[in-house]
C-alpha cells in the first residue's frame, strides 16, 4: 500500500511540476514527457536528438553564450548548468538543464529543463540595487575625501594667505613688506601644487593624451616623492596604446596596489612590470614587505579596495590574482586577454 502511495505521489509530481521532464531512450529518443515538457515543445522548435539546433548558447563563467564545454552536448551526468533556448517568436529564454542516466542497461535517461526567466529577473533587480548602493557609497566616500582635502589643505592655505595679505596694509617697514610678499608667494605656490595633485588624482591628463606607460611613469615619480618608496618600473610598452577602459583599469589597479603597499607593506622598493604577450596584457606588482593573509584582510580607506580591483579586471574578462602571506610580501597579478579588451592603436 505504501509503495502504491509513493508511486502515485511521484506520478502526480511528474505531471504537475513546472519543470519540463523528458524521459529519453538512447540519449535522443523521447519516450515520455510531462505536461510542462509538452508545452515547452509547443513553444520551441526543439529536436532532442539535435539539441544544438534549438539552443542559443551555454552560459559559462567567461561568456554568457557559448557552445564551448556544453554539458548537454556530451550527454554525461553532471550538475545543473544554464543554457538559452530560442522560442519560435525569436526570444531567447534562459533555462537550467540537467541530464541524468537512470538505467544504463536499457539506455534510459532523464533530461530536465527549468525556465529561469523569473529567477534571472529577480537576480538582476537585486544586483542593480546592490550596485546602486555601492556606487552611492563610493561617491559619498570620494566626496568626503575631497571635502577633507579642500578644507584641511586648500581652504587653510588660502586663509593663511588672506591673513598675510591683510597684514600688509599695516606694515611700515619695507623689509617686513618684502618678507610678507615672499611668504605669500610660497603659500600660493604650495596651493597651486596641491590643486594640480588633486586634478591628477582625479584623472591624470597624461593617461588620455600619452597612454598608460607615460601616466604610470608620472605617477611613480609623485609616489616616490610622497612616500619615499622607490618604484622599479619595467616595461617595453612605451608609445603603445590600448582602449580607454583597459588603460584606466591598469592605472587604477596599480594606484590602489601601491597605495596599499605604502600603508601596510613597510617597504623601501616596489617592482612593477607591464608587458604584452600574444594573448594578454600582463601587469605584475611585487613588494617584499610585511604581507598579510588575504582571507582575513579588509581594505580600509576610500580607494578601490581588493574586491573592487578584482571586479575592475573581471569586467574586462581578465584574471586577477593576489598572492600574499604574513612576512612574505605581496604580489598582484593581472592578465587581460587581448581578444576581449578591444585593443586599439593610437598614432
Amino acid at each position: 500500500m505504501e509503495m502504491e502511495l509513493t508511486a502515485d505521489l511521484l506520478m502526480k509530481a511528474y505531471n504537475q511540476m513546472s519543470d519540463a521532464v523528458f524521459l529519453l531512450h538512447n540519449k535522443s529518443e523521447i519516450i515520455a514527457s510531462n505536461p510542462a515538457a509538452v508545452k515547452l515543445l509547443e513553444r520551441y522548435d526543439l529536436n532532442v536528438s539535435e539539441f544544438c539546433n534549438g539552443c542559443s548558447g551555454y552560459m559559462s563563467a567567461s561568456e554568457e553564450r557559448t557552445c564551448l564545454g556544453c554539458s548537454l552536448r556530451e550527454r554525461t551526468d553532471k550538475e545543473a548548468f544554464q543554457l538559452y533556448l530560442q522560442a519560435k517568436d525569436g526570444e531567447h529564454i534562459p533555462f537550467s538543464a540537467s541530464y541524468t542516466a537512470i538505467d544504463d542497461a536499457k539506455q534510459i535517461s532523464v533530461l530536465l529543463l527549468r525556465n529561469l526567466t523569473q529567477q534571472q529577473y529577480t537576480e538582476q533587480i537585486l544586483k542593480l540595487k546592490t550596485m546602486t548602493e555601492y556606487i552611492i557609497n563610493a561617491q559619498e566616500s570620494e566626496r568626503k575625501r575631497l571635502s577633507r582635502e579642500l578644507h584641511d589643505g586648500l581652504a587653510q592655505g588660502l586663509y593663511s594667505t588672506l591673513i598675510e595679505l591683510r597684514k600688509i596694509k599695516y606694515m611700515t617697514k619695507q623689509e617686513d613688506y618684502d618678507a610678507s610678499i615672499s611668504e605669500m608667494d610660497s603659500m600660493l605656490a604650495t596651493i597651486l601644487e596641491d590643486v594640480r595633485n588633486m586634478a591628477v588624482e582625479l584623472r591624470p591628463s597624461s593617461l588620455d593624451d600619452l597612454g598608460i606607460f607615460a601616466a604610470l611613469k608620472a605617477y611613480f615619480k609623485r609616489y616616490e616623492q610622497l612616500f619615499g618608496v622607490h618604484v622599479v618600473f619595467v616595461s617595453e610598452l612605451y608609445g603603445t596604446r590600448f582602449s580607454a577602459s583597459v588603460e584606466t583599469m591598469l592605472y587604477r589597479v596599480t594606484q590602489e596596489a601601491l597605495t596599499n603597499a605604502a600603508k601596510y607593506a613597510d617597504v623601501d622598493e616596489i617592482e612593477v612590470y607591464l608587458f604584452k604577450t600574444k594573448q594578454s596584457i600582463v601587469l605584475e606588482i611585487n613588494d617584499q614587505g610585511l604581507g598579510f593573509s588575504p582571507d582575513h584582510f579588509t581594505a580600509q580607506g576610500s580607494g578601490l579596495g581588493l574586491l573592487n580591483m578584482k571586479e575592475r579586471v573581471e569586467l574586462l574578462h581578465g584574471d586577477f590574482e593576489l598572492r600574499s602571506a604574513p612576512h612574505q610580501g605581496t604580489k598582484v597579478l593581472v592578465r587581460i586577454p587581448i581578444e576581449h579588451k578591444g585593443e586599439k592603436q593610437h598614432d
